[in-house]
This record gives C-alpha cells, sequence and structure tokens, in this order.
C-alpha cells in the first residue's frame, strides 16, 4: 500500500471507531432519557402532580404549602371555581379569589405545581390590591393533559385566563407572576401583546429551556449529551413543542411591560449569569433587577419575605 492509501486506510478506522463509539453511547442512554423525560414532564396517571405538598420530604416547601393552605381556608368565601378550554381541546380548572379590587394578578407556578402551591403567594397580592388568579396547568392538578410542554402551550393557556376573566368579570388590569417554568409563561403571553397585561414578576427565569434540561440533568448525575438532546427531540415527538425554537430570551426582547426580575444567587437550577442575559435581554424600558443572596430555586420568599414583598408591592403599586 502507498503511505496515501495508510493513511486513507487509518483515517477510516478512526471514522469508524468514533461512529460506532457513538451508536452505541446514543442507544445506550436513550433508557436514560426516556425514563427522566417520562418521570419529570409526563403524568402517567391522575395521582402524579395531584393538587397536594409536591415535596413533602422538603421543611422549606412544607412550610410554604401549609402557609398558602392556611391562607386558602381564611379567604374560602372569596373563591369561585373558574375553567377554560385550551386551544388543543384541553379542560383547565383554576379558582378566583374576588376581593373586590379593580386588578387582578394570573399566578403561574412552576412544573408540576397546582393551585395548592399558588396559595403561598397569594396573601402578598391581596395585600398589594389585587384579585387573585390562581390555576392547575395542563396535566396537573385537575386540569387535564399528559404532557407537559415547557411553558411554551401553558403561555398560551395563561393568555386565554386572562381574557376569561376580563369577559366574566370585566377586570381590565392584569399583572402575571411567574416562577420558574411559569416565568417563561409570562415572557410570552407579554411578547405577545396581551393588552389587559400591565406588568410581569419574573422568578428564576431562564433563557432557553434546553439550559434547564441540562442543569436538572446534570444534577441528576446523568450525562447531559446526548441525554438532554433525545429529552428535547421527545418533547417534539410527544408533547408537539421546538424547545430549540421556543426560546424565552428570544421573546423578552419583545416585552414592552413592566418586568421585576426576582433572582437568588444560591438557585440550582439556573446560573446568575444567565438571569443577567435574560435581564439585559428584556426589551421594556420600565424593569427592575433584584438579587437574593440566600434561597433555593423557587424558595426566594421564604427565606427574606420582607424583601420580597417590598420589592413585589413596589412594583405593582408604582
Amino acid at each position: 500500500m502507498t503511505p496515501v492509501q495508510i493513511v486513507l486506510l487509518i483515517a477510516a478506522i478512526v471514522v469508524f471507531i468514533a461512529l460506532s463509539g457513538f451508536i452505541f453511547m446514543w442507544v445506550y442512554v436513550w433508557g436514560i432519557a426516556k425514563k427522566q423525560y417520562s418521570e419529570m414532564f409526563i403524568r402517567t396517571s391522575p395521582d402524579k402532580w395531584a393538587r397536594g405538598n409536591s415535596c413533602p420530604e422538603n421543611e422549606e416547601h412544607s412550610v410554604m404549602f401549609n402557609y398558602g393552605m392556611d391562607w386558602g381556608r381564611a379567604n374560602a368565601s372569596n373563591k369561585e371555581d373558574i375553567e377554560i378550554t385550551s386551544k388543543d381541546g384541553l379542560k383547565l380548572k383554576g379558582e378566583y379569589f374576588n376581593f373586590g379590587f379593580d386588578r387582578a394578578v394570573l399566578i403561574l407556578a412552576g412544573r408540576a405545581e397546582t393551585v395548592l402551591y399558588c396559595y403561598y403567594f397569594s396573601d402578598l397580592f391581596q395585600k398589594a390590591g389585587c384579585n387573585v388568579i390562581v390555576v392547575d396547568p395542563r396535566a396537573c392538578g385537575l386540569s387535564e393533559g399528559k404532557y407537559t410542554t415547557a411553558g411554551i402551550k401553558e403561555g398560551e393557556d395563561a393568555a386565554l385566563w386572562i381574557d376569561h376573566i376580563h369577559e366574566k368579570y370585566g377586570i381590565e388590569k392584569f399583572y402575571i407572576h411567574g416562577i420558574c417554568v411559569g416565568s417563561a409563561e409570562a415572557i410570552y403571553v407579554a411578547a405577545a401583546k396581551q393588552p389587559y397585561l400591565k406588568g410581569v414578576i419574573l422568578e428564576g427565569p431562564y433563557s432557553a429551556f434546553y439550559k434547564v434540561l441540562k442543569m436538572r440533568t446534570k444534577n441528576h448525575g446523568k450525562p447531559t449529551f446526548p441525554v438532554c438532546l433525545q429529552m428535547a427531540m421527545l418533547y417534539k415527538k410527544l408533547a408537539g413543542v421546538n424547545v430549540f425554537k421556543h426560546k424565552p430570551i428570544e421573546e423578552i426582547a419583545k416585552v414592552e411591560v413592566p418586568a421585576l426580575f426576582l433572582c437568588g444567587k444560591e438557585d440550582k437550577s439556573n446560573s446568575p449569569e444567565d438571569f443577567t442575559k435574560i435581564y439585559d435581554a428584556c426589551g421594556s424600558k420600565n424593569k427592575k433587577f433584584v438579587w437574593f443572596e440566600h434561597g433555593a430555586h423557587s424558595h426566594l420568599r421564604i427565606v427574606n419575605p420582607e424583601k420580597y414583598d417590598s420589592e413585589v408591592i413596589s412594583f405593582i403599586n408604582s
């Protein structure tokens, strides 16, 4: 063989070994991706993501849940059950706490949470002079659905909730308080120029859901590649959404309403750099960024309620 032929043969062998290794890895971790996707993003039974304390083993979470339940019981006489139908035909359930104010807040919780989790934030908005809308997202609580959609279709649902409350109760001023994936939903609604939306409060927003997948997968001790790519493919195939195409950081550039960012330096589901990045990308001329030195993901208020409540009330009444 000539030297050139030898080089080509060696190159072919290297490519074959690399390709074979990639195929083996892809097949080997496919089961990991399917299991993690199913656990995190598919409602496999009515008991999964039902109304209740989603994390009873977490002491902080339980304190938040019990605090919210006390508020719910104390204000039960103001509660009305509400329902809408999503664009893709799902019956979605929620509750409207009517205190007689001329404005309302829609609280959008993180993945797998229901109206009961949202109660924890409701006293804050009641004090700020807002009626309160809490909802079960699709595939959670009493709402129909099997697949969560990274806030993409949930954002469409959120816009429908605002339309419903406006039409039924005549409210013309709305705010959205979004936590984690709920912040993405709030961004999508604001970017679509919902006419009655007056401001958004974003707790722990992320620039792209794929980044969240990577951090969650890493935190679970699993390989991020190709597991996260495979989960993104499952999102497309099963839930019908493209997490590469729909990115909050691209949509937030279209946001014009006032925006309050509440972000924690101890957040393990996102990074301080990403919080700063999405804040800088926000198109609103009236925006404010507030750092919390301590507090786990979605647990900022419980570690510093005075600061949290003061910032939110000031924002609502500005």
